[in-house]
């Protein structure tokens, strides 16, 4: 096992040396390293004589507010030590829900060159959100598809609707899977009905807002921004009398 965790720190730490400390504070790199490490390995010890050890995937960073917009320009880095633990313990045979979400919490007892660290297992959906996932409408079928509708998400490629029904959320099976820990396993669902996409927020924890407004059971039109968790889903569709995307220049530039 001490080969195994010293192969993740190293990994780690060379994923975030330098990089995380430019924009977070100097040496915050090494603690957040040493500190994973010495986490994994409790649970690790704590699952020494089950049949097959389960990783955590929910990673909580608790951070000062004064260094809170730095720690959120780290986001895309803290993706990247996501998928490294996941490839570990892959590597190592352990088992995991999925790629552990890394979640920022706002702390204001702890001073700005101050973090803690904190690892869980993320809750199963409850039965309501199993059913509600099942309910489809009769009216959404391929027919209705909005022409060239898309989602782009946190700024990315654009992902193509090509279903009738677009489930999003965090659970793998979804057509649209996104790792942001304030995202329900099956957050809300996308149906196709004439020639629109209409949302239901599907009883999640958090919520749905479009365009800062809370929301269920509503129209989307070309432009709306969608908000789940931490997450920003743009909505776009092709406009036919416009002959271009409503609101967008060559699919995705605002």
């Amino acid at each position: 096992m001490r080969n195994f965790l010293q192969s993740v720190e190293d990994k780690l730490r060379y994923l975030l040396e330098d990089k995380l400390d430019r924009l977070v504070f100097p040496g915050v790199s090494s603690s957040l390293s040493y500190t994973l490490i010495e986490l994994i390995q409790n649970k690790i010890k704590q699952q020494e004589d089950s049949d097959s050890i389960q990783m955590p995937d929910l990673i909580t960073l608790k951070v000062s507010p004064e260094r809170w917009d730095a720690w959120q320009e780290s986001l895309p880095l803290l993706s990247e030590v996501s998928s490294a633990l996941a490839e570990s313990w892959d590597q190592q045979g352990y088992s995991y829900k999925s790629a552990p979400a890394i979640q920022l919490v706002q702390s204001p007892e702890l001073s700005s060159n101050q973090l803690r660290v904190e690892t869980d297992y993320t809750i199963e959906e409850t039965t309501s959100r199993q059913t509600a996932l099942q309910k489809i409408t009769r009216d959404a079928t391929e027919e209705n598809l909005p022409k060239d509708a898309c989602l782009i998400v946190n700024d990315q490629e654009p992902f193509f609707l090509k279903k009738a029904v677009i489930n999003i959320g965090r659970r793998s099976t979804n057509d649209v899977v996104l790792r942001d820990p304030l995202i329900s396993r099956n957050h809300l669902q996308l149906r196709a009905k004439d020639g629109r996409f209409y949302l239901f927020d599907l009883d999640s924890k958090g919520g749905t807002k479009v365009n800062n407004n809370p929301a269920n059971n509503v129209a989307l039109e070309p432009g709306d921004v969608i908000q789940i968790g931490n997450t920003i889903l743009i909505y776009n569709q092709w406009i036919e009398n416009t002959r271009s995307f409503s609101r967008f220049d060559d699919m995705g530039n605002l």
